[in-house]
């Protein structure tokens, strides 16, 4: 064997020996925490949660009056059951044995400040209470992990889809939506429904009148599970202003004030605008259900009585 093959042959066993002796557990301080939380950060105290990708758009997540919102989107809520999943997971997560333990097998990892998928801040004011990278994916909703000043990275069971940087990701989706049982009263102008023992009914029938439950039913379901698109944040108003109306419903009830919905079909695009009383925000909406909605009128839901 020549000379140079021996010492190609030599290269290749050191290089492979310091592979395995940086991802190999050691018995340091990183290795003996194994199986503990990642991060020790009081869920209580922090009031912010950023997060960056890797082409720096930071998404900023606040804490306002026992919920969350998006800080930079005019303060909109938060799905709460989504930022607890989020929250859950991170933060509950356990550090594995290290899987590096040198900011060499970081940048592997994609787990360094100038290489990363997101990094996530959970913040009290302006002190950092944790800053963790999320890297590249070892396995099925596992990402590498990395805290910022420590040279170890571990393997996690999270997923960088898990904190998305995108705002419309963590909208609070039932924002409109309503309660049945919480309503008493449905004012759409042509007719009124009122909540009774049975269910609901059409207010103000005659003797010989009586209420198309299937098709109140309907109604019901169109105006208590409004559901949105998406927010208009920056021109919201000016093309809600510059639309057609094409439809306003009050809703009632058993505790705080009516609130009032207003559609109306913008001058350009397929979609409806609506604007809730309850909340300053202007909502891209599906049109059917409110073409379905101020289409039906007092007679399709009122049956004789001899029909019965």
């Amino acid at each position: 064997m020549s000379r140079s093959i021996k010492l190609l042959l030599s290269l290749l066993v050191l290089q492979a020996g310091l592979v395995v002796w940086v991802n190999l557990p050691s018995d340091d301080t990183g290795a003996l925490e194994a199986d503990k939380p990642l991060l020790t950060v009081d869920r209580g105290s922090m009031d912010a949660v950023t997060i960056e990708r890797q082409d720096k758009s930071t998404l900023r997540l606040a804490r306002k009056d026992g919920g969350w919102v998006l800080a930079d989107k005019s303060d909109f809520p938060v799905l709460p059951a989504r930022f607890e999943k989020f929250a859950d997971k991170l933060l509950n997560a356990k550090r594995s044995w290290p899987v590096g333990k040198t900011l060499v097998a970081a940048r592997q990892f994609k787990v360094t400040p100038v290489r990363f998928e997101r990094r996530v801040r959970f913040l009290q004011g302006t002190e950092v209470l944790g800053d963790v990278f999320l890297g590249s994916s070892p396995g099925f909703r596992r990402v590498h992990a990395r805290l910022d000043g420590d040279d170890h990275t571990y393997a996690i069971d999270f997923n960088a889809f898990d904190a998305p940087a995108e705002a419309g990701q963590w909208y609070d989706t039932e924002l409109l939506k309503t309660a049945v049982e919480d309503i008493v009263r449905i004012d759409l102008g042509a007719y009124t429904l009122k909540a009774g023992d049975g269910g609901f009914e059409v207010e103000g029938l005659r003797e010989d009148e009586r209420t198309d439950e299937e098709g109140v039913r309907k109604v019901v379901e169109r105006v208590s599970e409004v559901g949105f698109i998406d927010v208009l944040f920056k021109d919201g108003k000016t093309l809600f202003d510059a639309g057609k109306r094409v439809l306003e419903y009050t809703i009632e009830m058993k505790e705080g004030s009516p609130v009032a919905h207003t559609v109306v079909a913008p001058e350009e695009g397929d979609d409806y605008i609506l604007k809730s009383s309850a909340h300053p925000h202007y909502f891209k909406v599906v049109r059917n259900r409110f073409d379905e909605l101020r289409d039906t009128s007092r007679a399709q839901l009122v049956k004789g009585a001899e029909s019965g």
